[in-house]
């Protein structure tokens, strides 16, 4: 099976095309995630969806908002995320949260993408 990242950006309005994406098709939704990282001394979070392979070519589609959004804390507001979490509950998906480096660690993004895959493999969120 192909897996592959692909990046709607990291501003605002991409994390509305993510949840509107999920919202036309939830049914093809396998799973929602959140990864948590550090970059430039600021606490960050990508969110992903994770779409169910295509029945003819077997490719399996993470759409990713990334390194756009302050990380959650506590009860600190965060509308974007928020938006998203009120998104995980309408289609009944719970949000899989794991922390991962920076995307600028690697050389280039998609070196960076191939880890996250594998990292995903290795906790059995998707399959290879």
């Amino acid at each position: 099976m192909t897996q592959r990242f692909i990046k709607l950006g990291d501003g605002y309005g991409d994390v509305y095309e993510l949840i509107t994406l999920v919202e036309s098709m939830p049914e093809r939704v396998h799973q929602l995630l959140a990864f948590h990282t550090i970059k430039n001394d600021e606490e960050k979070t990508s969110i992903a969806a994770v779409f169910n392979p295509t029945e003819k070519g077997n490719f399996q589609p993470i759409y990713i908002c990334l390194e756009g959004i302050p990380k959650p804390e506590g009860n600190t507001s965060n509308v974007r995320y928020d938006a998203f979490k009120e998104l995980s509950e309408q289609i009944n998906k719970p949000i899989i949260e794991l922390v991962v480096p920076p995307s600028d660690t690697y050389h280039e993004l998609e070196l960076y993408y191939q880890q996250l895959i594998a990292v995903l493999r290795l906790n059995h969120i998707i399959r290879s």
